[in-house]
């Protein structure tokens, strides 16, 4: 077996090896939504009863609803939540917002599972699958990152994950123009 067969087999086991992980952390990820979307439904659903319930863990100190819901507010949307008391349905859009975020890390690792079973089954990473399955996550990411951060790390990591789709699409007109060549 040549040098240059051996590094590809040893590309080919890692990108395996990394599908397997990442497939394992979108396990994870979907168990976690499943739970906060559960918990989500669970407290807008069941506001009313839920209402008393919290207000005396409140009052007694059990309970600190600023911290419950201030987590909401790394994503921009604790000014929406009800100020009148109505302690579940905040909780509640907390923890639907958490899972929206969770969704967005699945469809996410999906596409990078998917990414290294391309690169493994076509020996490339410049094949046109490859590259339509990189510029889509990029752009999931991208939207991602706009509905959790800030406008200006929105456009840094637009401009990082351009720059590297436009490395590997330019690997890939490398790779077309040695294959003709050959």
């Amino acid at each position: 077996m040549t040098e240059q067969m051996k590094k590809l087999e040893a590309v080919k086991n890692r990108c395996s090896t990394l599908a397997k992980i990442v497939g394992i952390f979108e396990v994870i990820c979907i168990v976690l939504a499943l739970i906060t979307g559960t918990v989500a439904l669970t407290f807008l659903l069941r506001a009313e009863k839920l209402n008393p319930m919290i207000e005396e863990g409140i009052s007694r100190g059990y309970i600190n609803y600023d911290l419950s819901v201030n987590i909401g507010g790394v994503m921009g949307f604790s000014n929406l939540l009800p100020q009148n008391e109505n302690y579940a349905l905040g909780i509640g859009i907390t923890c639907l917002f958490a899972t929206i975020a969770v969704a967005f890390v699945v469809v996410i690792l999906a596409f990078i599972k998917k990414i290294f079973t391309i690169i493994k089954e076509e020996n490339s990473p410049f094949s046109d699958k490859c590259l339509k399955s990189i510029k889509i996550s990029f752009i999931v990411i991208t939207i991602a990152t706009f509905l959790g951060g800030s406008i200006g790390v929105t456009l840094i990591t637009g401009f990082i994950l351009f720059c590297i789709y436009s490395v590997f699409e330019y690997g890939a007109a490398l790779q077309a123009e040695i294959d003709e060549t050959l």
